[in-house]
C-alpha cells in the first residue's frame, strides 16, 4: 500500500520488532495470567497484519478473516475489562485502559474491510487492483500507492489517524515517565496487569505507542 521505499521499510522494520516483542512478551514471562498472553500475542498479530499491509502484496491476503478476528478482538479487549478479576485495579479503570486496545484492533478491521470493499468492487467491474472504485492510483513519488475516493472512507480514515496519533503520544509520554522512574519504583507496578515491573511497563507502553504511531502513518497515507 506505501509506494515510498524508505518509508515502508521504515515501517515493516518497527512491525517486525513490535511482532518479535510481543510474542516475547506472551511467551516469555511465566507470571502473566492467560488474557495477558493473549493480549501481547494480539497486538504480536496486529504488527504482523500491518507489515503486510504496507506491500502490495499484502492487498492479496483473504479480507474476511482479518475483519472477523481483529472486531472479535476489539469485543475482547472490552469484554475482558468488563469481565475478568483485575486485582485492586478498579473496573473503571481497566475498562479505560482496554479502549485504546479495543479502538487499535477495530481500526485494523476497519482498514481490512475498506480495502476488501475497493477490491470486490474492482473485481465486478472487471478492473484491476489499482483500477478499483473505491481506490485511487496515487500519483508517480506519492507515498501510498493507493488511496480511499470515497470522500466517507478518506474522513474516516483521517480521524482514526489523528486519534491513534493522540494515544501514541499518550503512551510515549507515559512511557518515558515510567521508565524514568522505574530504578525507584516497586518491583511490581500495581494496577498494570500487562507488566511485570516498571521497566517492562516502560517497554510495554512505549511499544504501544509505536504501533499507534505506526498505524496512524498508514491510515494518514490513505488519505
Amino acid at each position: 500500500m506505501i509506494a515510498a521505499n524508505g518509508l515502508r521499510w521504515i515501517l515493516t522494520l518497527l512491525f517486525c520488532v513490535l511482532a518479535v516483542y510481543g510474542v516475547w512478551r506472551a511467551f516469555a514471562a511465566r507470571s502473566h495470567s492467560w488474557a495477558a498472553r493473549l493480549a501481547h500475542g494480539l497486538h504480536a498479530v496486529m504488527a504482523l497484519a500491518m507489515f503486510a499491509m504496507a506491500w502490495s502484496w499484502g492487498m492479496d491476503l483473504p479480507a474476511s478473516p482479518q475483519v472477523i478476528f481483529f472486531s472479535a478482538a476489539a469485543v475482547w479487549f472490552v469484554v475482558a475489562a468488563l469481565a475478568l478479576p483485575t486485582g485492586p485495579e478498579p473496573r473503571g479503570r481497566a475498562l479505560a485502559g482496554a479502549l485504546p486496545h479495543a479502538l487499535m484492533t477495530g481500526a485494523m478491521a476497519w482498514m481490512a474491510a475498506a480495502m476488501s470493499s475497493g477490491m470486490s468492487m474492482g473485481a465486478a467491474g472487471g478492473g484491476r487492483a489499482h483500477d478499483m472504485p473505491g481506490m485511487d492510483m496515487s500519483a508517480p513519488g506519492a507515498l501510498a500507492t493507493m488511496t480511499l475516493s470515497g470522500t466517507g472512507d478518506r474522513w474516516s480514515a483521517g480521524l482514526l489517524a489523528l486519534l491513534l496519533l493522540a494515544l501514541a503520544l499518550g503512551w510515549l509520554a507515559k512511557g518515558f515517565d515510567t521508565g524514568r522512574a522505574a530504578p525507584r519504583a516497586a518491583p511490581r507496578v500495581t494496577g498494570d496487569v500487562s507488566s511485570g515491573g516498571a521497566a517492562h511497563a516502560a517497554w510495554d507502553l512505549g511499544c504501544h505507542g509505536l504501533m499507534a504511531l505506526g498505524m496512524a502513518v498508514m491510515f494518514a497515507v490513505m488519505v
